[in-house]
């Protein structure tokens, strides 16, 4: 950790591993190139709210889905994007989670909603270089790609 860690923004965040059979739900969204991201459902946090009510939000918002019985899996934490605009200190919490429900986004920024096999998720990983989009980096996507291995930990230092 770095001298800028004190005066850097902290960005909370959640993302729920949902897992159904051998298939992980990802959710689509179009970025500013047009380009399709798939990303795990979730996102920020809001000013005073705990990781877990922002997984929950956050998976209702961008899949329809409620979830119950959250258990952590990991956490992400460290300096990101440093050296630009947009350099922040990050909280990144990872879970997974019983669900119900039917799949129906109602996050406008959320373009489609897919069951994927496991096997396949590594094979949507795009990388790009920050500022793009943080969720693009290779270490944001390390717990995810862990996770569908068996093999997650429960510690990522960015």
């Amino acid at each position: 950790m770095s001298w800028l860690s004190e005066t850097l923004p902290i960005k909370r965040a959640s993302h729920v591993y949902l897992v159904q059979g051998d298939q992980l739900l990802l959710v689509q969204e179009k970025m500013d190139d047009g380009s399709i991201f798939y990303g795990l459902p979730g996102g920020k946090a809001r000013p005073g709210e705990s990781l877990a009510a922002a997984a929950e939000r956050q998976v209702r918002q961008e899949t329809g889905l409620t979830i119950s019985e959250l258990n952590f899996v990991s956490l992400l934490e460290g300096e990101i994007l440093a050296g630009t605009p947009h350099a922040c200190f990050a909280n990144f919490g990872r879970f997974t989670a019983q669900f119900t429900g039917e799949l129906m986004p109602t996050d406008p920024e959320v373009v489609g909603v897919s069951w994927v096999p496991l096997g396949q998720v590594e094979n949507l990983m795009r990388y790009g270089p920050p500022p793009e989009c943080e969720e693009r980096s290779p270490l944001i996507w390390l717990p995810t790609r862990d996770f569908v291995r068996g093999q997650p930990r429960s510690y990522y230092p960015i």
